[in-house]
């Protein structure tokens, strides 16, 4: 019995990946603007639900960044006062 638990996990694991893998595929295929309206659908969609997305983690590099960079900005300013 465990052998054929095994053996469907193994198909549900596969067929998921092949669906990944299609996806991603279709999504290849979209415009920047198709891609948004895409992300805002599924974003009303999930607060029409109550649910809070995940945090986008591209996003919140680029916030990182900017703010590490905001702060070297500062630091350096406030070196070149100094001189």
């Amino acid at each position: 019995m465990a052998g054929l638990e095994r053996r469907l996990e193994l198909i549900e694991a596969e067929r998921n990946m092949v669906e990944a893998r299609l996806t991603r595929e279709a999504l290849s295929h979209l415009s920047d603007e198709e891609l948004e309206a895409l992300e805002e659908a599924l974003l009303a969609t999930a607060h029409v639900r109550g649910e809070q997305p995940p945090p986008n983690e591209l996003l919140e590099k680029m916030k990182r960044w900017e703010a590490e960079a905001k702060e070297q900005q500062r630091r350096n300013a406030e070196t070149t006062r100094r001189r």
